[in-house]
């Protein structure tokens, strides 16, 4: 295998084992009102909006409009993002127009030096063994390749995956990108929703405004 599939190997199974185990935000249990009973003191506490940046190994993460960074399940190079008013719990805080749930993966130091190749990503995606990486159960017979795309330095690779993700909530479908930031190649993934999800160019679309936010922030 070239180097750089064995690279993306190594990203894909830790951005993968950063899902496991994750409360996901939104769907804890719901929390028992207080002070709602009539006569109830009329303030309430507002809790803090959750951070919309965070910089993890030298790279700034940047969350798109309406998402903002779960600190609490951040796991070593591993960032989730989802809606600020589900991981704050309030409705005070903003919600995107398309929910989802992201996440980004830092590579280590000078793991992006090499140029990505979009032909030799897309082979890869699209062979057994890297559509097995996809998988969440590993079985390449799981996942089916919906699209292949490089694009200003960034390659894109939307899926459906059958497996039975290691959430319940999370649907079929998911977007991934990979490019390079700092010297680092970075990773980033959004996982539909299965009870709202998202339309093939909704997703797409998601996608390429959280690079361009990382990108940006990085810039210079």
């Amino acid at each position: 295998m070239a180097p750089a599939g064995r690279v993306l190997i190594a990203l894909i199974a830790l951005a993968l084992a950063g899902c496991d185990g994750v409360e996901l935000p939104g769907f804890k249990p719901a929390q028992p009102a207080a002070a709602t009973a009539a006569g109830a003191a009329p303030g309430r506490s507002i809790p803090p909006k959750p951070p919309t940046r965070l910089s993890v190994a030298g790279v700034t993460v940047d969350a798109p409009e309406g998402y903002c960074v779960d600190t609490s399940a951040r796991t070593g190079n591993f960032v989730l993002l989802a809606a600020c008013s589900a991981i704050s719990q309030s409705p005070e805080h903003p919600a995107p127009g398309r929910m989802g749930l992201l996440s980004a993966t830092i590579g280590r130091r000078n793991s992006g030096d090499a140029p990505l190749r979009g032909d030799q990503l897309a082979a890869y995606f699209r062979s057994a063994e890297g559509r097995a990486t996809l998988s969440y159960a590993g079985d390449a017979s799981t996942v089916t390749i919906t699209d292949t795309r490089a694009q200003n330095g960034v390659f894109y690779v939307a899926l459906l995956d059958t497996a039975a993700p290691p959430q319940p909530e999370l649907g079929p479908a998911r977007w991934r990108a990979l490019f390079t930031v700092n010297g680092r190649l970075v990773s980033v993934i959004l996982h539909s929703l299965k009870e709202d999800p998202l339309s093939r160019t909704g997703g797409q679309s998601l996608v390429e405004s959280f690079v361009a936010r990382i990108r940006a922030a990085n810039a210079g």
